[in-house]
């Protein structure tokens, strides 16, 4: 339990960490995570945007993925240069018993320094957290006139890992050589790692509620069917691997399922219609997973945000706001996230991105982004975006879609 406290302490440095209703969308991150405004692509994160289409546009496919690293202090490799440096040593004091009496005092100075190799990188990545964020989402949407409706899959999700280095292992390690014995299971140096996954399948719909000479108003809800996995697992550093962080692992999962809701607002004024605003509810229904032996429980729970455009023919400026705190795990700190975007249009099938994500409760690092997108004759669009940010954080997203 205290290598669990001290884990999600530090894991809750992640840089998207809390929970998020949409997985990776290679336009809405270059554009600083923001796209509750943006058009009926970006339905996912705004039912409500399926009304926002042009008269040509009949169905769109498109495909996202992407995934976040923060691994400052190079955690994952040096992790699995000490599970070879640990199978080199013990490969090495199985072979004292072959040494000539002469070699042995040079034999064991090796054994010595193979000692120092294993615990002086222990000790370089002792507790220091490593974050990774994935996700992955498939569309189908048909606008029409009387009720735009489509189809999803999302994945998205979390884990964070941590090394203790207790240092009992140096003792442990050394007399070995005097014994001539080594054990890896009597190490006691171990990794912990922290995950969650959400599986989101399911249909939305876009209704234009209001149409007046002023402005416009469209409604939009999501219906999904919900998947919750939680994750923990603590190997020993003899055994550290990325494998043994595998979501997968029934041994250390545990998971809740049930239906979901979302709800969305999508408004546009202006003798242009220049200005946008949208305000969305995502999981209506809260859910706890708890994973019992652990005392380990992930929160989903109902999120709320805002957000306000103003949108021209050749540049987008956007900014949207929590309104409710994010949780994520119950022993995490929350955040609570505002992000700024700008996409500069060019030559009217490309597009250049760039914006930013803070945490207004300073819990987790900013995000800056930037991205371009590429749209030849309007059908088919491919949209690159990165991010970066403190503690070594950086991620690529991809999009790809298909208008017919």
């Amino acid at each position: 339990m205290k290598l669990l406290t001290k884990g999600l302490s530090l894991i809750a440095l992640a840089v998207c960490g809390a929970s998020h209703a949409n997985s990776f969308s290679a336009k809405q991150a270059g554009q600083g995570f923001t796209g509750l405004t943006k058009d009926f692509t970006s339905a996912l994160s705004n039912p409500a945007l399926l009304t926002k289409y042009d008269n040509d546009d009949d169905v769109y496919f498109s495909l996202n993925l992407g995934g976040l690293l923060s691994d400052e202090h190079n955690v994952i490799d040096k992790g699995e240069d000490i599970a070879d440096y640990i199978d080199e040593f013990e490969k090495s004091i199985d072979g004292l018993e072959n040494v000539l009496p002469g070699d042995i005092p040079a034999y064991k100075a090796d054994l010595l320094d193979q000692v120092d190799k294993i615990t002086d990188t222990l000790a370089d990545i002792d507790l220091k957290p490593v974050q990774f964020r994935e996700g992955v989402n498939l569309l189908v949407i048909v606008p029409n006139e009387r009720l735009s409706f489509g189809l999803f899959a999302n994945q998205y999700g979390r884990l964070g890992a941590i090394v203790d280095y207790d240092e009992a292992d140096e003792v442990i390690l050394k007399t070995a050589i005097d014994t001539g014995k080594f054990d890896t299971g009597t190490l006691k140096s171990s990794a912990t790692g922290v995950g969650y996954s959400v599986v989101e399948v399911g249909a939305m719909f876009g209704y234009p509620l209001v149409k007046h000479a002023n402005y416009d108003l469209s409604v939009g809800a999501k219906v999904k069917y919900q998947r919750i996995d939680i994750f923990f697992n603590n190997p020993s550093i003899a055994d550290f691997d990325e494998d043994e962080f595998d979501l997968t692992d029934d041994e250390h999962l545990t998971d809740s399922k049930g239906a979901n809701f979302d709800f969305g607002l999508y408004a546009t004024w202006g003798e242009q219609r220049q200005w946008h605003g949208a305000f969305v509810v995502n999981n209506i229904s809260e859910h706890d997973v708890t994973l019992t032996e652990k005392n380990l429980t992930f929160n989903l729970e109902s999120s709320a945000e805002v957000g306000i455009s103003y949108q021209t023919d050749w540049i987008t400026l956007a900014a949207e706001m929590d309104l409710v705190e994010r949780e994520s795990f119950k022993q995490l700190p929350p955040v609570k996230y505002a992000s700024f975007g700008a996409e500069f249009q060019w030559a009217e099938h490309m597009q250049f991105r760039l914006g930013m994500r803070t945490d207004l409760n300073d819990n987790e690092t900013d995000i800056y982004t930037f991205g371009i997108g590429i749209s030849p004759w309007d059908i088919v669009s491919i949209d690159i975006a990165g991010f970066t940010g403190d503690n070594d954080t950086k991620g690529i997203a991809l999009e790809l879609g298909w208008k017919i």
